[in-house]
């Protein structure tokens, strides 16, 4: 009999290394497109810079670490200013500064610095003051939990991999905004509010003893730290006698 965890395993291994093949093919591409916009724009001098295909493959080699992860429209911006700012082809070194250059043209962060941001955020991301609404959606995709508990190696390639999605529509000229916080909490203290004289008339507790009980619904709905609260008031009615449901 197959082991169902072993499938499960394989399964993601194999959907992993897709994932890597299908990177590495798309910046390939996006070398492929550099060096022929260098060519055009440059003409003998990216001719002079490149003597040889030996020089060439090297160097497609190393372009191809260095802009992993960028997306089409930021390299292509960084080729327009490279064009205004550079006589010669630019070295790596230059044409990141480029996309840095680019990042701020949108308001944005790169994502080293848009990582490091989202993992200063300890207790509660909508009260937060980001640098850009992008970087809170990035580290709400990556997942809040993960972010503080995880080890770097395992959060910050896949919050590079979201960060660069919510760019890339940023640059398609999506407009992105953080949850507004006053109306999240609203409608918490509205359903509080409900649920307190309920749970005071079917125990008999205390209003101040219910309102602990129901602490937990003020944490974000989903969270470990919600179910942990949300568990223990339930062990806590169980031990007064109360078999009650409370919501999640």
């Amino acid at each position: 009999m197959h082991s169902q965890t072993s499938t499960t395993q394989t399964g993601n291994q194999e959907q992993v290394q897709q994932e890597k093949d299908e990177m590495q093919q798309q910046t390939r591409i996006l070398v492929n497109m550099l060096f022929a916009r260098f060519k055009a724009v440059y003409t003998h001098k990216f001719a002079s810079a490149y003597a040889n295909p030996d020089e060439v493959k090297l160097a497609k080699r190393e372009w191809a670490i260095a802009i992993k992860g960028f997306k089409e429209p930021l390299l292509a911006y960084a080729v327009e200013r490279s064009k205004e700012t550079y006589a010669w082809p630019p070295t790596i070194a230059e044409f990141l500064q480029l996309i840095s250059k680019a990042y701020g043209a949108y308001g944005l962060t790169d994502p080293r610095k848009a990582y490091l941001e989202a993992c200063r955020c300890r207790i509660n991301p909508l009260e937060f003051s980001w640098s850009h609404p992008a970087v809170y959606h990035a580290a709400a995709t990556t997942g809040w939990y993960s972010l503080k508990s995880d080890e770097e190696i395992r959060t910050w390639p896949v919050f590079e991999k979201n960060y660069n999605e919510v760019v890339d529509r940023i640059v398609q000229g999506e407009v992105l905004e953080v949850p507004n916080v006053p109306l999240i909490e609203n409608r918490q203290e509205d359903h509080l509010a409900q649920l307190i004289p309920d749970l005071v008339q079917k125990t008999g507790l205390p209003e101040g003893d219910v309102a602990c009980l129901l602490y937990y619904l003020k944490k974000t709905k989903g969270t470990q730290i919600r179910a942990r609260y949300r568990a223990k008031s339930l062990s806590d009615l169980k031990q007064k006698g109360f078999d009650i449901i409370l919501p999640d």
